[in-house]
């Protein structure tokens, strides 16, 4: 017969023929991740971060329901227990659980805990930026949890959540503003689950917080009138950073969308590009007519392109990885120290509106900006594609140095009509 005295001590899960009372107080404190049985449908959940719970799954009304019993960290075993045997007399008498549960779950449920549920559930079947996802739990972890970790979501108060804030409420303003608000967010889950019965926390603590006197930081963009100069040095080098930094200039798009372009997104003539709606921040397809210029780059490079990669900008030293997401910056900042490539995007507005004179929802909708209120944009749903594909026509010339055409005495709407007829990309 096989000796289990030591495997059996290994698991907590005590010898014999008992159903009830498996686990002991030791087991729970290291058990690995997984669901432990303690037995009478009391589990124990641990989670790969660590975090431990308590469940219940019993009958209730014919039906096999879960419940959650708290953190381990704060509902010790016996009290586990205690709370299982409470909630399945409930259920036999024919009641409901869940109402007697929420009287005490908030107590039972830790800052830490709760706001690992929201962010699972906020960002659920969402791929989009991971970079922002994984930042919104990070800063959490990083200034909120020291301070809340282990504190019950019924018992944290305003006082609190200020002692996570005031040692970087001014020096590191913004940082200070995001936390308050995902803090804030947590609380409104907690709320609308019932597990506070004294409302947010967070509520109204910004304004009783001391001036912060930091200036909002724009992107540092380059003049417009410095432009041609950092064309000419991009059309220098045969680089792909160097490809997808001017691509992005001549589209005026945000950086992700140019570095995640794949081949089957632009039409076979490579008049439009139809970035799809989980590239935008939107979160609508957003259509982009296309340059002269910015054609003939495509050409190109569909002309060198990867068998082995869809990507129209690929990583060189993997072609089926995007660039990566300082390529760009670092060959711009090659040239022109501090400016940012979102920047292009801020070069592009006061240009429309300083040299090229568009009416605004022109230019606000080339860089895929909502314009107006909701009950406006519902019954203006046109596009404007002909004005845009005018727009970035011009903006191509502006960029590429051909600044005669934007003297007096120049037509450059016929110009412009001329050079796509005598290209044969439109038709008379």
């Amino acid at each position: 017969m096989k000796d289990t005295s030591s495997a059996t001590a290994r698991s907590g899960v005590k010898s014999g023929p008992h159903v009830e009372k498996r686990l002991n107080a030791s087991f729970v404190r290291n058990a690995p991740p997984g669901r432990h049985l303690d037995g009478g449908g009391l589990f124990l959940q641990v989670d790969k971060s660590g975090a431990r719970r308590w469940l219940l799954r019993t009958m209730v009304n014919g039906k096999r329901r879960e419940f959650g019993l708290g953190s381990a960290k704060l509902v010790s075993l016996a009290e586990a227990r205690e709370k299982a045997t409470e909630l399945r007399k409930v259920a036999r008498s024919g009641g409901n659980p869940k109402v007697r549960q929420r009287e005490k779950e908030g107590r039972a449920t830790t800052f830490e805990e709760l706001a690992y549920v929201v962010h699972n559930r906020k960002f659920k079947d969402k791929k989009h930026n991971g970079k922002h996802i994984a930042q919104w739990i990070r800063t959490l972890e990083t200034y909120a949890f020291p301070v809340l970790k282990d504190l019950s979501v019924e018992d944290v108060h305003q006082d609190d959540i200020e002692a996570v804030l005031d040692p970087i409420w001014t020096s590191k303003p913004e940082t200070a503003r995001r936390v308050l608000q995902r803090i804030s967010t947590v609380f409104d889950h907690a709320c609308g689950r019932g597990l506070r019965t004294r409302g947010n926390p967070a509520t109204g603590l910004r304004g009783q917080m001391r001036d912060q006197d930091d200036a909002p930081k724009h992107f540092e963009a380059l003049d417009y009138g410095k432009l041609p100069e950092l064309m000419g040095l991009l059309d220098a080098s045969s680089s792909i950073g160097a490809k997808a930094l001017k691509f992005t200039v001549l589209t005026a798009v945000r950086s992700w969308p140019t570095r995640a372009a794949t081949w089957d997104q632009f039409t076979s003539d490579l008049t439009s590009w139809k970035v799809p709606a989980s590239y935008m921040k939107s979160r609508k397809d957003f259509e982009i007519p296309l340059s002269i210029p910015a054609r003939q780059l495509l050409f190109e490079l569909r002309d060198r392109r990867s068998k082995g990669s869809d990507l129209v900008f690929p990583s060189p030293s993997d072609p089926t990885r995007t660039l990566s997401e300082n390529t760009m910056l670092k060959r711009l900042q090659s040239h022109f120290p501090g400016v940012t490539v979102h920047g292009m995007r801020a070069a592009f507005r006061t240009w429309a509106t300083e040299v090229a004179e568009v009416p605004d929802d022109v230019a606000e909708i080339s860089l895929a900006h909502s314009i107006g209120s909701k009950t406006v944009r519902a019954y203006k749903r046109t596009d404007l594609f002909e004005q845009r594909s005018v727009l970035l026509e011009k903006w191509a010339m502006w960029v590429t140095g051909e600044w005669e055409w934007f003297t007096e005495g120049y037509d450059i709407e016929d110009e412009i009509t001329r050079r796509l007829y005598h290209d044969g990309w439109v038709e008379e």
